[in-house]
């Protein structure tokens, strides 16, 4: 399974909770857009992340995944049968 990663680091520069949070939900958006663009082919893609400052910073940003695992990880995602109204 193939893996790129790329990152968005902001360093020297004092950002309040709420720019965090807005910064974070445009990386996420450009992120897609840019998987988009490039045109890559996805199959199952399940994207996952956040930009909640209370969760595990290890997740803040997003993932794309996608593949057989996707498709494991969507059916747990399923089974545990949570939803957040928008």
């Amino acid at each position: 399974m193939a893996r790129n990663e790329f990152r968005f680091v902001v360093d020297g520069v004092e950002l309040t909770p709420d720019q965090q949070s807005h910064i974070a939900g445009e990386i996420q958006k450009a992120g897609l857009a840019a998987l988009s663009s490039a045109g890559a082919k996805l199959a199952t893609p399940l994207a996952l992340g956040h930009a909640n400052l209370k969760l595990r910073p290890e997740w803040y940003g997003i993932w794309v995944i996608d593949g057989p695992f996707a498709e494991e990880l969507g059916q747990k995602i399923n089974d545990i049968g949570f939803w957040m109204p928008r």
